[in-house]
């Protein structure tokens, strides 16, 4: 038993226009993905010892880049991008709580340096 279009988004054929079937993305949308996150990745590190660096700044800024980081994991290499909104609000929904919750714990804690930092 074959099903109509599971073959074909196996074996990653292209659809008429040329574009992958099932709406899916491209290799090279992966590896620009790719290239964002590495270089995401990159800025938090510099902004994590960069000295002078207010921690209000530090903590919100390294906060959006997570944030921005997940939705790009999430979206396409775990393919929630292409699936049901349902599916999206089962990870946007905890990504809330956990960002409250850590939030939460660096006020009650006045643990907003992770790392010790000399200031200039």
């Amino acid at each position: 038993m074959a099903d109509s279009h599971g073959t074909a988004a196996l074996h990653g054929h292209a659809g008429a226009a040329g574009a992958p079937s099932e709406g899916h993305a491209t290799v090279k949308t992966y590896w620009i993905v790719a290239a964002v996150l590495a270089i995401i990745t990159a800025i938090e590190l510099t902004a994590l010892y960069m000295p002078g660096l207010p921690n209000w700044l530090l903590v919100g800024s390294l906060l959006v880049m997570s944030v921005v980081k997940f939705a790009l994991v999430v979206g396409f290499f775990m393919h929630l991008r292409y699936d049901s909104p349902v599916f999206r609000s089962m990870f946007i929904g905890p990504l809330i709580i956990a960002i409250c919750i850590i939030l939460a714990l660096m006020a009650l804690f006045s643990a907003y340096i992770l790392l010790p930092r000399q200031v200039l």
